[in-house]
């Protein structure tokens, strides 16, 4: 969808007097249309997935495909958000408004991302957000995302290397990142060209917040389930011990 058939089409359907489908609301529209003129995307093109907290469509962007996450103004679980916002330092003063903190949630995956990235951690690069709009790197063949890790088919072999690249990215994120993902699970990861990139960094929080250590042990946890290996032994070689 183009820049002018955007605009058409939120005007024809008068979307900016309502919420559309509990997602897109006016001032996600407004924020779409600016990314959509300051040529962050250069057009929104389909759907990608309809989740209970946010809806993914993808579209071109400036460089390559990205997704487009729209954070859901109406079906979101703000206790939720509270348990992972309230301890980190880089989002205080929020109060209880719902659309700040929703904006922080879009924020905070951002932030997340970036610091994912800077640390070398295999993920998708993030490219842009507004309000709650965030727009990232498509992982797979659009429209079809890549596979996520307990979908995908692999062998015995495969199933070590991406053991070891992941143990490799955790560390990477507890130690460089100095983030803590907070729900890795064989869901979160996709399978792309034989590589794992993690994805959903929304509730990662830092490593001073007072929850780092239980989520660490968590995600160890469902890791070791998956992989079936020793959650003592994963946790020394994460945290370098």
């Amino acid at each position: 969808m183009t820049r002018q058939k955007w605009k058409e089409s939120i005007e024809d359907k008068g979307l900016l007097r309502k919420t559309w489908g509990g997602v897109l609301d006016g001032k996600a529209i407004s924020a779409i249309t600016k990314l959509l003129e300051k040529g962050t995307l250069k057009n929104i093109i389909g759907t990608v997935k309809e989740g209970k907290e946010s809806k993914v469509f993808w579209g071109e962007g400036k460089d390559f495909p990205v997704a487009i996450k729209v954070f859901a103004v109406e079906a979101t679980d703000f206790k939720k958000f509270k348990n992972y916002i309230a301890g980190d330092p880089r989002f205080k003063g929020l109060g209880s408004d719902k659309r700040k903190l929703l904006e922080a949630w879009c924020n905070k995956e951002y932030k997340n991302l970036l610091r994912a990235q800077e640390a070398g951690v295999i993920c998708p690069k993030p490219v842009a957000h507004i309000g709650n709009i965030l727009v990232l790197e498509f992982i797979g063949e659009p429209p079809v995302p890549a596979p996520r890790l307990t979908d995908a088919k692999i062998s015995e072999e495969e199933r070590e290397e991406l053991k070891n690249i992941l143990i490799d990215d955790i560390k990477k994120l507890w130690k460089g990142a100095r983030l803590v993902h907070g729900d890795l699970s064989e869901y979160n990861i996709l399978l792309w060209e034989g590589k794992p990139y993690i994805i959903d960094f929304s509730q990662s929080v830092v490593r001073d917040h007072p929850l780092a250590e239980d989520l660490l042990k968590r995600d160890v946890k469902n890791f070791c389930r998956f992989f079936k290996c020793d959650e003592e032994e994963t946790m020394k070689q994460i945290k370098g011990e």
